[in-house]
């Protein structure tokens, strides 16, 4: 990664970690009952306003003009991509209504007198949120990270912060999401808008219609309708679990699943989520030096990168989960189905490192023939879902994360046949070389610390967990020099 890469994910880091911080107390404040609300019941509403607006009009706002085709004025391109961040925000505003009104006639048993307001305060949020797209899709086409990851660092410590104070003040976990939602998306609109608003003499951002009076330009409006139906299904892949657990489970449930969603998904938002940004706006952009064997190498490295995260969580994860819940929570948690559900979450992480990345490159590449054959493809895998957690319910939340898991490999599938399909990468290119090595390792290492379970005296714990210090330290030694060799081969290969 450049230096402007590696500036957006340590913003990233220091915000998110901070954050994580702040929402464990947060945590160890809420029963079961209230946490569940406020982090799956609400979070989902908010998700849902948004949720065309992020996967929908804003992905097809970053794509570029397909090859062979006349390149748009960059102005023209511009405006259309900015007309699709305004078709974004109405998209929300208009779904806010209905689905507000829904939660308020769905109210569950716990909810006190101040449910009402927190659900109005989210779906508020939401809408004024979605006000910020078109200043999100100019800040990412502009490939300006840095300005976007700082905006979002501060907002996301506002409502953090807020989050904590208000809980603290009120102890009302519900009515304390929507107040600090609501800061959050004033925090991130003034970020992102300001400089837009007063600093551009031409109002790009502003909605307006194009020469001859299109709201779009072509290539925007045929991907529209090639991804509307990808996006109804990966809303039902995504969301669907949040749907399920609403259904299927009591708010203790909820409260379990918010739980370790919030805490095995920070790797996801702190180091994923930029990566796969980055990856999506890189593989968009056209140029000489986007040419397939550069597209092969930097889908390569991410991968890597993603994967050898996610595999490295998937061998130790599982058998610290326990210590982790009842370290972080209190024995309260660590007696409920906490710690399984987030034995199970660690091999979720690992099938969302690899399908992220390659559903960046997939959806960044792919003609409107193959994003058909998805959304046939893409049906199957939510049935599947579906199925699975419906036959397994009776495994609590844990179902749901297990039939999340299987989603997650069906769809990686996906992306590996088109990732094999366009770019055709030689027998020399699909090698692992010292990586291969290092894997193995790591996951001998894992089933060495089995030995010895953190649990009993507090000597035992520490035991355990430097016997999986040094077997993670081990490979990484061991290799350090064929992967430093790979680093700087991926580096100048790049550069080229």
């Amino acid at each position: 990664m450049n230096s402007a890469e590696h500036e957006v994910v340590s913003t990233q880091i220091l915000s998110r970690a901070v954050t994580f911080v702040l929402n464990v107390l947060v945590a160890r404040l809420a029963s079961p009952e209230a946490y569940g609300v406020g982090y799956v019941s609400l979070q989902l509403l908010s998700n849902l306003i948004l949720f065309a607006a992020k996967e929908g009009f804003r992905k097809v706002a970053l794509r570029a003009a397909p090859q062979g085709a006349e390149e748009p004025d960059e102005a023209l391109q511009s405006q259309s991509s900015a007309n699709l961040g305004w078709c974004g925000f109405a998209s929300g505003a208009v779904a806010a209504g209905p689905l507000a009104f829904y939660w308020l006639r769905s109210a569950p048993a716990s909810a006190s007198w101040s449910y009402q307001g927190a659900v109005l305060l989210t779906a508020v949020a939401s809408v004024l949120e979605g006000v910020a797209e078109p200043f999100v899709i100019r800040a990412l086409a502009a490939q300006e990270f840095q300005r976007r990851a700082a905006g979002e660092a501060g907002a996301i410590l506002a409502r953090t912060f807020g989050m904590l104070f208000l809980t603290l003040a009120f102890g009302d976990v519900p009515l304390a999401f929507g107040a600090s939602q609501l800061l959050f998306a004033t925090v991130w609109l003034a970020w992102l808008a300001w400089p837009c608003v007063m600093g551009e003499k031409e109002h790009l951002w502003q909605p307006s219609l194009l020469a001859g009076g299109a709201l779009v330009l072509p290539h925007h409006w045929a991907l529209l309708v090639e991804f509307a139906g990808m996006v109804l299904l990966k809303l039902a892949l995504t969301e669907g679990e949040k749907m399920l657990l609403l259904v299927l489970f009591t708010e203790q449930d909820w409260g379990v699943f918010g739980l370790v969603s919030n805490l095995g998904s920070i790797i996801l938002r702190l180091l994923f989520a930029p990566i796969e940004e980055i990856a999506y706006s890189v593989f968009s952009a056209a140029g000489p030096n986007n040419s397939r064997d550069a597209q092969t190498t930097m889908l390569r490295a991410l991968l890597l990168l993603q994967g050898g995260v996610g595999w490295l969580g998937l061998c130790y994860g599982p058998h610290f989960a326990g210590l982790a819940v009842r370290l972080l929570y209190g024995q309260s948690w660590a007696d409920s189905e906490a710690p399984m559900v987030l034995a199970a979450y660690c091999a979720f992480l690992f099938c969302a490192a690899a399908n992220g990345i390659l559903e960046a490159f997939m959806y960044s590449q792919c003609p409107p023939e193959w994003v058909r054959q998805c959304t046939f493809w893409q049906v199957g895998i939510s049935f599947v879902l579906l199925g699975v957690s419906w036959a397994f319910r009776g495994w609590g939340p844990v179902a749901l994360v297990g039939a999340n898991s299987l989603a997650m490999l069906l769809r990686a599938g996906l992306g590996v046949a088109f990732a094999h399909r366009h770019l055709q990468p030689s027998a020399a290119q699909l090698r692992l070389g010292p990586v291969a090595r290092l894997l193995g390792l790591l996951l001998t290492g894992s089933l060495a610390s089995w030995l010895f379970p953190p649990v009993g005296s507090p000597l035992r714990v520490c035991a355990a967990v430097c016997v999986a210090v040094l077997a993670i330290s081990l490979p990484l030694a061991l290799c350090r020099h064929e992967l430093l060799a790979t680093v700087r081969a991926v580096r100048r290969s790049k550069e080229t």
